[in-house]
């Protein structure tokens, strides 16, 4: 199944080109992320908003503002799920499904961002900007490794799985070759598509090809190097059968789809904690130790629990300070009843 954002709304369609469903949530989308270990479709278009839809549930998982306008440009980093947005005010923001503000914001641009693209290792970052200038950048310190210049603005970038970089600018394809480590001089190869403009490039994993998408069609230009020569088969299988994909599939549904969520109904104050997707900057912090000092951790675990109990004695004495009789109160019902009582007094 594959994802079209048309004018409007978001189709899906089967593989034999029949639309599926109709996602009315997803509006004026200009670009379409789709998380595969975490079976999500994420989508930014012309409010600025980020969406989060998750596909084997049909929900919205989370609906963020950017407050920065309209939004064409959005990456994920492949490492840890990162989304990579690019403003028209320069700036590049890091997103998480568990986060309504920005994790991080870089001024990497001093115009509109065209285009945006992280490395399969997750830990370097290539921008393009209107200003005509293709930055390298180290997503670990968030600084801004090398400066290229373009003739003409890039609008579209892609790395291969193997470190080569692909600038797609006017009708230009400039394919540069361990950028990451040394700055270069010259590229490694290019390519020209007369009489068009590229809109869109992508490696093809596993392959030595590159895709082009230009105003007159789409081509395949061979990039010898390219590739990742060597595939784990219980990761990315290239040569399984239609069983094995389906099971496949199907297996990774029921891992994301676990007995937790059953558990979790009955014991939410245990795991009210634990978030449904795990999305974050460090995806190594799960099931890490916490190695420090057993004096350390008992101070904090005091410190922590004269916090919380100081907090609960205040709201205590605000709601006993804020408490009123009602009119359901003892008295009221006696004295209700002594109403209808003969009085020989009266």
């Amino acid at each position: 199944m594959f994802a079209i954002a048309q004018k409007k709304y978001t189709y899906i369609y089967d593989n034999s080109g029949l639309e599926i469903h109709c996602l009315r949530k997803l509006t004026e989308v200009n670009r379409l992320e789709f998380l595969p270990y975490h079976f999500l479709l994420a989508s930014v278009g012309n409010a600025g908003v980020l969406k989060y839809q998750d596909t084997s549930t049909g929900q919205l998982v989370a609906e963020l503002k950017s407050h920065l306008g309209v939004c064409n440009t959005m990456s994920q980093n492949p490492h840890n799920a990162i989304i990579h947005l690019g403003h028209n005010n320069g700036t590049v923001t890091f997103w998480s499904p568990n986060s309504s503000e920005a994790l991080v914001k870089i001024q990497c641009h001093r115009g509109p961002v065209h285009a945006v693209t992280i490395d399969r290792s997750g830990l370097y970052m290539a921008t393009s900007g209107a200003d005509g200038q293709l930055k390298l950048w180290d997503v670990r310190k968030y600084q801004c490794l090398d400066e290229y210049y373009t003739p003409t603005p890039a609008t579209s970038l892609s790395i291969s799985q193997l470190g080569m970089l692909a600038v797609g600018w006017g009708p230009h394809i400039s394919i540069w070759k361990d950028t990451f480590k040394t700055k270069q001089k010259s590229p490694y190869m290019t390519h020209l598509q007369p009489s068009s403009s590229i809109e869109d490039i992508q490696f093809l994993p596993y392959e030595d090809v590159l895709t082009l998408g230009h105003s007159n069609g789409v081509i395949n230009i061979l990039v010898p190097g390219s590739g990742e020569p060597n595939f784990d088969s219980l990761e990315n299988n290239l040569y399984q059968t239609k069983k094995q994909r389906q099971e496949s599939e199907v297996h990774a549904l029921l891992e994301k789809v676990s007995s937790l969520d059953f558990i979790l109904s009955f014991f939410a104050d245990i795991f009210q904690k634990i978030q449904p997707e795990m999305i974050a900057l460090n995806p190594d912090f799960v099931g890490t130790v916490d190695r420090g000092h057993k004096e350390d951790v008992l101070k904090d675990q005091i410190i922590a629990r004269a916090a919380n109990a100081a907090k609960s004695k205040e709201e205590f004495i605000e709601k006993k300070k804020t408490k009123m009789r009602g009119k359901n109160s003892a008295l009221k019902r006696y004295l209700k009843k002594q109403i209808n009582v003969i009085d020989p007094k009266r």
